[in-house]
């Protein structure tokens, strides 16, 4: 039984093992002399902080814009037509002329209509006169009193093919939808039209859209009456408010049509003229840092690298609010904060640092990350 526990390979095992927890033992029960920097002498030698360049990043009120091209479009845009078919007999507006509603743009033939009004109102004269006269045959009792429903049923329909001739006869007459600029005439006096044919095209310059589109998240900040400058393609620019924020997106382009309305009494404003609007959102409090200086954080959360009052590299979420060629704005800063925005990749959370101002490490040899 002892030879078979006396085994070669056990014995070697158990030494093995013994000498490992010896040797772990080793270390925490009898610590090793400090790995710190020691001179000459065996002194211990102070390590250098590193240095790192910082601004004071002062939050303010910052006025966020909302830029987007876009084209003028005419809020009011309408065609007259014939209400009824026949040939044009006159036509009494040419290209660039203001009308107003109702205004008569132009005559059709009459084509028997006028006959048509006349024929109704004898038909109407004649079924009066046959009521008027079955009536008192009635009161007389030569006629029975179960008539008078049916003749006055008949006056009743001549009345009614009366207004119906009448209506047709108005078609004759071409009426203005709008107020606005006559901006195209496809017809000449002599053409036959049919009922629906497009007379002449009018615009209503008072009040004109700037027409353009913004991204996904440009649409979470841009609300219905918010204010707007439009920047024609000529040099001139015109304020406005927002008027309309879609709420469907582009299939295509994945962005949503916005619309300011601009005032255009004078018609200066032309339809189709291309532009730049920009939407002037709430302000919001936020500071200015270079692009450079944003890191992420080890959980993958952006940030800036920060010293605290004790000279100590802190990690300092922000949030996005705008951005601009080279810079962005973050919010997330509620006082005056020494941001680092040179050296910041080679610092973690809670090293103690050498904040200089940052032209101090102009021409200084590049760090390296430890």
């Amino acid at each position: 039984m002892a030879a078979r526990f006396f085994k070669p390979s056990r014995i070697v095992a158990v030494a093995i093992v013994a000498v490992a927890v010896v040797w772990i033992g080793s270390g925490i029960l009898f610590p090793h002399e400090s790995s710190e920097p020691t001179n000459a002498a065996g002194e211990a030698v102070a390590v250098p902080l590193q240095r790192v360049g910082v601004e004071t990043m002062v939050p303010q009120q910052h006025h966020r814009l909302v830029v987007s091209s876009g084209v003028t479009q005419a809020d009011q845009r309408a065609f007259a037509v014939a209400r009824g078919g026949g040939v044009v007999a006159t036509l009494n507006v040419a290209k660039g002329d203001k009308v107003r509603k109702d205004d008569v743009i132009a005559t059709i033939s009459d084509e028997g209509r006028a006959a048509a009004v006349a024929q109704a109102k004898a038909t109407l004269d004649q079924r009066e006169a046959e009521l008027q006269a079955n009536q008192r045959l009635i009161e007389r009792g030569f006629v029975p009193r179960n008539a008078l429903q049916a003749l006055e049923s008949a006056v009743a329909s001549a009345r009614a093919a009366l207004a119906a001739a009448e209506a047709e006869a108005q078609k004759i007459s071409v009426l203005s939808p709008i107020d606005g600029i006559v901006n195209a005439v496809p017809v000449e006096v002599g053409l036959a039209v049919q009922q629906g044919q497009q007379i002449a095209e009018i615009i209503g310059p008072d009040p004109m859209l700037a027409v353009g589109s913004v991204t996904e998240k440009q649409r979470a900040h841009v609300r219905v009456g918010d204010r707007a400058t439009v920047r024609l393609v000529d040099g001139t620019s015109a304020t406005g408010t927002v008027s309309f924020v879609s709420l469907t997106a582009d299939k295509a382009t994945r962005t949503y049509r916005i619309e300011v309305k601009l005032a255009n009494p004078d018609a200066a404003i032309a339809d189709g003229v291309t532009c730049e609007i920009v939407v002037a959102l709430d302000p919001v409090v936020a500071v200015r840092v270079p692009l450079s200086a944003l890191v992420f954080s080890d959980a993958g959360e952006l940030g800036l690298r920060t010293v605290d009052d004790e000279n100590r590299a802190r990690f300092l979420p922000v949030t996005l609010v705008d951005d601009e060629r080279g810079a962005v704005w973050v919010s997330g800063l509620e006082k005056p904060t020494r941001v680092i925005t040179v050296g910041q990749d080679f610092v973690r959370d809670g090293d103690p640092v050498e904040a200089v101002t940052a032209s101090e490490l102009d021409g200084e040899p590049t760090p390296k990350a430890s």
